[in-house]
Parts: structure tokens; sequence; C-alpha cells
């Protein structure tokens, strides 16, 4: 099933952002709640068994959103106060402050202009003996050098923590995302990919490590236990309340239904801006070879931000940042660098619409309008 679209005129701004829902998802929302199984149970556990499927990696465990994903990933990964953890700025805050969160170090890394990613030269460069972690974004859907990343933190006995927030169905040398590193979490918040209205999941490279990751997101509980209660259990490990629920699992089940088809169509929009889009005001990014972007949004640079954004407004376009380097904000001001690449970036970042509610007239508008600022 396609998702339906609206005609040019239909709209005032053709949006940035939009999420799909399933026209089915009202109906399996109602009969889990006339089931009253409304928290985790057999729809999340099939979500789940799905999802696990479509990215081809058994180790998974759902999670109530990525923040919770991530933190579980910092748990998993033995993270202490102190200990610090080599990151981007160049993301949403959501990736960030759960390490901020555990009273670790942040250090960032610089980025590629060419991609927006975290730049592994740059990681290298600032290991130290208190580095345990390195994590990274895929920014827009574009996979980082996930293979040299890996081998900077072999060298160094590192763990790797992929947020693949923008990177759903997104393949790195021939496997999807979620298959490469020790931890990758994913979102399925209202307007990524693949929505459950909120919600999120972490694939893990050992088994042993989803195993603990599945108790310590509900109490440290083992909710499959095999014994006659579940109270039985001993807790050895305090854990959270980050499972995800039947209600958004359901929402989950039925959009996965098309997920192909709506990454398809993101995907198809991005390669069209990239081979009409020609302005010389306008860099747009680089997708490396044995990569593919599953194109969550559309990233350029462009000369000018304000005017841009304001052109593009008049001529009924949204266009936005979308994440603004963490650096920039309190919280995080002990932690602030002052890394070119970065600065060039954050100060020229713009997005603008590529999803699969755009009409041929809308993708076509919009490339004209691109090509035509000045």
């Amino acid at each position: 099933m396609e998702p339906k679209k609206q005609t040019l005129v239909r709209r005032i701004m053709i949006p940035l952002f939009k999420p799909y829902i399933h026209k089915s998802c009202g109906q399996l929302v109602q009969e889990v709640l006339e089931s009253g199984q409304l928290t985790e149970g057999y729809y999340s556990d099939l979500f789940e068994k799905k999802f696990s499927k479509f990215i081809g990696n058994k180790n998974i465990s759902l999670t109530n959103s990525c923040t919770s994903a991530l933190h579980l990933a910092a748990i998993a990964c033995d993270l202490k106060p102190g200990d610090e953890v080599i990151t981007t700025a160049m993301t949403c805050m959501a990736t960030n402050e759960p390490f901020y969160n555990m009273g670790l170090n942040l250090v960032f890394a610089d980025v590629e202009l060419e991609t927006g990613n975290i730049c592994p030269k740059s990681i290298e460069n600032l290991i130290t003996p208190k580095t345990k972690a390195i994590v990274i974004v895929h920014w827009a859907g574009q996979p980082c050098d996930i293979k040299t990343i890996n081998k900077i933190a072999k060298k160094h006995k590192l763990k790797v923590i992929e947020d693949a927030a923008h990177a759903l169905g997104s393949v790195y040398k021939g496997k999807k995302i979620g298959n490469h590193s020790d931890f990758v979490c994913f979102s399925f918040q209202a307007i990524k990919h693949l929505t459950c209205g909120d919600g999120g999941a972490i694939a893990c490279k050992r088994k042993k490590d989803v195993d603990r990751i599945k108790k310590i997101r509900w109490f440290g509980l083992d909710r499959k236990f095999k014994g006659k209660s579940r109270w039985d259990q001993d807790i050895k490990e305090s854990g959270y309340k980050y499972h995800m629920n039947n209600i958004n699992a359901s929402i989950g089940l039925k959009n996965l239904e098309v997920i192909n088809h709506i990454i398809h169509q993101h995907v198809v929009n991005s390669d069209y801006y990239d081979s009409n889009i020609n302005n010389q005001y306008v860099k747009k990014m680089d997708k490396p070879f044995e990569t593919f972007s599953a194109s969550w949004i559309y990233s350029m640079l462009v000369k000018d931000r304000k005017k841009f954004i304001k052109y593009m407004n008049k001529n009924g376009i949204s266009a936005d940042r979308v994440h603004v380097r963490n650096d920039t904000y309190s919280v995080f001001k002990n932690f602030k660098k002052q890394d070119t690449n970065l600065t060039i970036f954050d100060n020229q970042l713009v997005n603008i619409p590529v999803g699969w509610w755009l009409t041929k007239e809308e993708v076509n508008h919009i490339v004209k309008v691109v090509n035509n600022y000045e």
C-alpha cells in the first residue's frame, strides 16, 4: 500500500516532516484497547520479532524511545561517571543527554563537511586513557565510516554505539545498519521513517548483551521468566521502565508493512535532488561508495541560511536546520569545542522536504526554487 499524497494546490506550505500512519492503525489499536493488555505483551513481542527480521539481527530489544536505548547501551558498556565518550555535537540533543546524565564527560569530535558525519581522524586524536566508548550518528541516514571507526575502537579496546535515529533501512557494505557495531539505537518517534507514535529499539552484537538489556528495560526483571511467578526472581541489577507497550507496538506493526515503500520514496526524491539541483550557492552532501542512505532528511550547506529559509518559505516550502550543534547549549558548555568543519557545517546547514508525502509536482517545484536561489 502506498502512502496517500496531496496535490500542491491543497497545501499552504510543503512540510519538512509528516508522520506516516497506516490507515489500519486505528483498527489494530482498538483491538489492543479492547483486549485490556495495554502494556508489553503479544503485540510488542510480535513487533520486536518482525523488526528483528527487517534489520537482520536477532539481538533486538524494543524500548520506549531511542533516548532510552542509548542509555541502555551506555549501561551495557559499563560506563561510569568520569569516563569519556567521544561523540559528535552535530546531532539532536537526545543523542548526548543520556551520557551526560550518567556523569560522563563528552568529548566532541569534528565532522566531515561532505556528509555531516563524525570524522574518524578527529576521533583517534581525542582518545585518552579515560576514553571508554565512541558514539556515532548517521547524519540524514548516510552511514558513517563504520569500518574505520570500529578498527580504531578495537585498537584502543573501546565500545562503539551507533545512533541510527536517521538511518532505518540504510546500508553499509551490504548489510543494513544494525549489524556492525556493539550497539545500534533506533528511533520510532513521530516523524521518523517508521513511527510508533514514540518508541525505539536497540540492536546488539552479542546475545548476552541483549539478554541483559531486556531485564534492565523492565526494572531488572525478566518478563519471560519460566518459573511459577516472575515475582520469584531476584533483582541483581537495578533497571528502568523503558519497555515498549502494546499500543505503540501495534502502530509500529502496521507501519512496518509499508516501510520499504516509505524508505524507497525518500530515496527516489533524494536521488532526484542529487541529479537536478545545481546552484553555486548550494552544496549537496556526498554519498560514499558502498553505502546506501535511507535519506530521512535532505541536507545542504548554503550561504546566508536565514535568507535561504526566508526565500524557501516565501515560495511555499518549509526549510529548517532540524538540529543544532550540541555544544551551543549551556548544559554542555564545559565540553564546547571550536572545530573548523563543525562550525562551517552548523552555520550553513539547512534541510528541505524529501519524504514520502511529496508529489512529483512538489519535488519539481522545490528543485526549481532551490536552483533559482541567489
